[in-house]
């Protein structure tokens, strides 16, 4: 049984990047978020996740949320949002982001390939 939750716990640390990664700006907000989410049981939040993308030689961050109908928005490292134009679905961004990874996960997000 050890062994078993070794194993899963394991994989589960794959799918995050290292601490030494998440900028100082994220992690107040994951902070934020998981305070929101012990004060509010029923809180959206527990549906989110923060993403990481690679664009432009260059990490930008976005929150998903399975409950929000809002298109997740690209927060560079340095915490300044990417604005693009929400009228103009073939931006440069979302044609050529990748490298997805997870960086943080609320106990119910259900991932999907966005």
């Amino acid at each position: 049984m050890l062994f078993i939750s070794v194993v899963v716990f394991s994989c589960e640390k794959d799918y995050l990047i290292p601490d030494n990664e998440v900028p100082d700006w994220l992690k107040s907000k994951i902070n934020q978020d998981e305070q929101m989410m012990n004060d509010h049981p029923s809180s959206c939040l527990y549906y989110g996740a923060w993403l990481r993308y690679k664009w432009q030689n260059e990490y930008y961050f976005e929150y998903h949320c399975s409950c929000s109908s809002s298109s997740p928005r690209a927060i560079s490292i340095k915490g300044d949002t990417l604005h693009i134009r929400a009228d103009d679905a073939t931006t440069d961004y979302y044609k050529e982001k990748c490298c997805r990874q997870l960086v943080w996960k609320a106990p119910d997000y259900t991932d999907s390939p966005w």
